[in-house]
């Protein structure tokens, strides 16, 4: 009960009761009795709680302006004047004696003095405000940033713990991938699949936004694969009914652009369908790329219903490896422009598809942070002297 007590306004009162007693006492040891104090003190107390629960009536915004405060406290100065009179009128009833300001000069001093200290009071609590509005803001600023990096945490430790080890051998083919997560966004990620009759799927994927959002849409799409994969022997079936899936799930603004590409060990047939992500490369065992086209529409997963995307199948020879990255890679800063496509194709043949010795060079060439994840998977057919004998089992999923 005692906390809604305004007691700053009760206290003002009170003070400035006494200051006013302590100055009309000068010269008349009658006023300045503790009876006359305690009364005129509680009266000042009250009426400047009076005027204080008016004053919470009136409509203002904070916080306010320069001027508004500045005539605000005049307001508040020409009520501080009119508090001396009902003062005094206490004092002259307690005491039996008038008391009067003689003269024109001290009356416009007492108005002047009460007037400044209202305008004075004004300014400083605009200042007040403002300054606790923009602490306020600050704070609130600062829970914004900390939650948000939170979230993108969160994200990317979902991010991490579902995706497959980044390295995967077979008795006919190699599997290697890397992921480099981003300062803001956590929306790649990677699968290796398999198939009945020593077949491979492979996934590559973006997810459009960032934070925890982005991390249920990625971990959505993975459960969702395996289940559409054991029903489809081809690509380009399979990312139309994962479009559907999606379309029905996602709302208007997410998406999942993504490679699908189904390897075939035995006769060494690679089939990729394309949904909005770049187009993969072959390197040869000398060095020589190529990329790999895909006709059809290439719209991402997820954007509408109905799409019916296409593939193309190629016939990898042995020592061949086929790479397939997300955007981050071509769209990576390099020295404020972007990588672009010719540059990473150099790059990549520079390093003959070798993932370490090609991040190692992307990371050179960024020279700092970078905003989007770089991924990237590379398949590599073996030739008859890398196989390995028997093959190793896949890791439990």
């Amino acid at each position: 009960m005692l906390r809604r007590i305004p007691w700053a306004p009760l206290l003002f009162g009170v003070f400035s009761a006494w200051a006013l007693l302590s100055m009309l006492a000068v010269g008349r040891p009658e006023i300045g009795g503790l009876r006359v104090y305690v009364i005129v003190g509680g009266f000042g107390g009250a009426m400047m709680l009076l005027l204080y629960l008016v004053a919470q009536l009136i409509p203002r915004r904070d916080p306010r302006s320069l001027l508004a405060s500045a005539g605000c406290g005049c307001a508040y100065g020409a009520a501080g004047f009119l508090f001396v009179l009902p003062v005094a009128m206490v004092v002259a009833i307690l005491t039996g004696r008038g008391i009067v300001i003689e003269g024109v000069g001290p009356g416009l001093l007492v108005v002047t003095a009460y007037t400044g200290l209202g305008i004075l009071a004004g300014v400083w609590y605009s200042r007040f405000v403002r300054t606790e509005e923009e602490r306020r803001r600050a704070a609130l600023a600062a829970q914004a940033a900390e939650f948000a990096q939170q979230q993108l945490a969160l994200a990317r430790d979902l991010q991490q713990r579902l995706l497959p080890p980044a390295r995967l051998e077979h008795a006919l083919y190699s599997i290697e991938a890397r992921n480099v997560p981003a300062t803001f966004v956590a929306g790649d990620f990677y699968d290796f699949i398999p198939l009945a009759g020593e077949r491979l799927l492979i996934v590559v994927a973006d997810v459009a936004g960032k934070g925890v959002g982005a991390g249920l849409i990625m971990a959505t799409t993975k459960g969702i694969i395996p289940l559409l994969a054991a029903e489809e022997r081809h690509v380009a079936p399979l990312a139309g009914r994962l479009n559907d899936r999606l379309a029905a799930q996602l709302s208007k603004r997410d998406f999942v652009a993504a490679i699908l590409a189904m390897f075939d060990p035995e006769t060494g047939e690679l089939s990729i369908a394309n949904a909005g992500l770049p187009d993969p490369v072959v390197v040869a065992p000398g060095g020589s790329i190529r990329a790999v086209g895909v006709p059809g529409p290439r719209y991402p997963l997820g954007v509408r219903a109905g799409l019916s995307y296409e593939s193309v199948t190629l016939k990898m020879a042995p020592g061949e490896r086929v790479l397939f990255f997300t955007d981050g890679l071509p769209e990576l800063d390099a020295g404020g422009e972007p990588l672009g496509y010719e540059r990473l194709h150099a790059e990549i043949a520079a390093s003959r598809g070798d993932l370490t010795m090609l991040f190692e060079r992307l990371a050179k060439a960024a020279r700092g942070t970078h905003d989007d994840d770089w991924t990237a998977v590379a398949l590599e057919r073996l030739t008859p002297a890398r196989r390995v004998t028997p093959p190793p089992a896949w890791p439990a999923r």
